[in-house]
């Protein structure tokens, strides 16, 4: 007895759970009944549905009758079904236009008794789920993974790699064009005139691929790399995306050189050589300067040695007598921590005349000093080259104690 009851029980559980409508059935939207003469249409949300042809007319109804109908939309036929309201062998429901209409007949009348056959049909639309619309910003972002990849610390000279990375997060095909740019202070290497410019493709989901080249920072300081830019072209339209920006600090010694000659009371001249490291690191400086022939140096050195520190200005000053009133340019040649060797030239210096005492010609570090900051030029003086050119194998060899 117990058996049975529990057997009852499973058996109206499994009926119940049969007779409950499936969470993911078709839901559709009744737009009534509509009765349609031979050659007749009746317009449902723009769909037309035409009465096309029915069975031939006889003496007397039959039960077997058929319609043909046609579904229309912009005067395009879109689909088409025979359907019977009482026939074995003919549907009397038919889904049409990829599942988008119903069309149930309820009753065909033909015959020699009416003057046109006509249906009655049932219209039913498939209740479609609304889709909220997206911004081309957000379809890009949900549609391909675009960052930018190099070091947050380098060194000047040093060559560092920079990567751009491509994820395609949709399987479908992506055509790609990429360009990116590099802030001054930087360069391609080891083509300076390349362009970073790329064009690629995507093909399927989870496809990716990798655009690289190599930049050195050609002075110290702190940089914001641009973000990288990728425009893709889909189905007409087209979408942006572009990566963060970065920021890279470069270290290293960065020389600023200037050199005055100030004509003095006593007829000699007062000639001041402005070192100032405005890089981050320290590094061996060498001052190689130059007189005049018919100059005669009064006091002070021509050329110095010493370590210039981070942020720190050093200055030479010494005095000469001469009849010229323009000064050859001064050369400093430095090395970085990488043991690379740098040369900076001023400018020829033009002698001013001014009333003032005689400075001090001991170098002296000055610190927290600004300095007028002038343009760097290469120097046309023989001279000073040849005096340049003699003295770098010495000064290799100092910097490589």
């Amino acid at each position: 007895m117990i058996l049975n009851k529990s057997v009852t029980i499973s058996m109206l559980l499994l009926i119940f759970m049969l007779i409950q409508p499936s969470a993911a059935e078709t839901e559709w939207i009744d737009h009534g009944e509509k009765t349609l003469y031979w050659g007749e249409t009746t317009n449902i949300t723009g769909y037309m549905v035409k009465a096309v042809d029915f069975t031939p007319s006889r003496h007397f109804d039959v039960d077997h009758d058929w319609v043909l109908l046609g579904v229309y939309k912009d005067g395009v036929n879109l689909d088409g079904a025979k359907l019977s309201s009482n026939n074995s062998r003919i549907n009397d429901t038919a889904i049409l236009c990829k599942d988008k209409i119903k069309i149930v007949v309820k009753d065909i009348s033909t015959g020699y008794n009416i003057p046109s056959p006509y249906v009655v049909i049932q219209v039913y639309l498939l209740k479609e789920e609304i889709i909220p619309s997206i911004s081309p910003e957000q379809w890009i972002n949900n549609t391909l993974e675009f960052s930018k990849c190099v070091l947050k610390e380098i060194y000047i000279g040093d060559w560092i790699n920079v990567e751009l990375r491509m994820v395609n997060l949709k399987d479908i095909d992506l055509d790609i064009a990429i360009n990116d740019s590099i802030p001054p202070g930087f360069e391609v290497v080891p083509d300076p005139e390349k362009h970073l410019m790329w064009n690629l493709s995507l093909p399927e989901k989870e496809s990716t691929d990798v655009c690289q080249y190599s930049i050195r920072a050609t002075r110290p300081g702190t940089f914001t790399l641009p973000a990288a830019r990728a425009v893709v072209e889909y189905h007409g339209a087209t979408y942006t995306i572009i990566t963060g920006t970065s920021e890279i600090i470069a270290h290293g010694p960065d020389i600023n050189l200037t050199k005055t000659a100030t004509m003095l009371e006593n007829n000699t001249i007062s000639v001041i050589v402005s070192v100032r490291n405005i890089g981050d690191r320290a590094t061996y400086v060498r001052i190689i300067d130059e007189i005049p022939v018919d100059a005669e140096l009064v006091c002070g050195d021509l050329d110095l040695e010493f370590v210039a520190q981070p942020d720190k200005t050093y200055s030479n000053n010494y005095s000469i007598k001469t009849s010229n009133v323009g000064l050859p340019p001064v050369a400093v040649i430095y090395k970085d921590n990488k043991k690379r060797i740098h040369e900076v030239n001023s400018g020829m210096v033009t002698i001013t005349v001014q009333t003032s005492p005689s400075p001090d010609i001991l170098p002296t570090a000055i610190s927290n000093d600004t300095q007028n900051v002038t343009a760097l030029q290469s120097s046309n003086n023989d001279s000073i080259r040849e005096k340049l050119a003699s003295m770098f194998q010495h000064f290799m060899q100092i910097f490589k104690k």
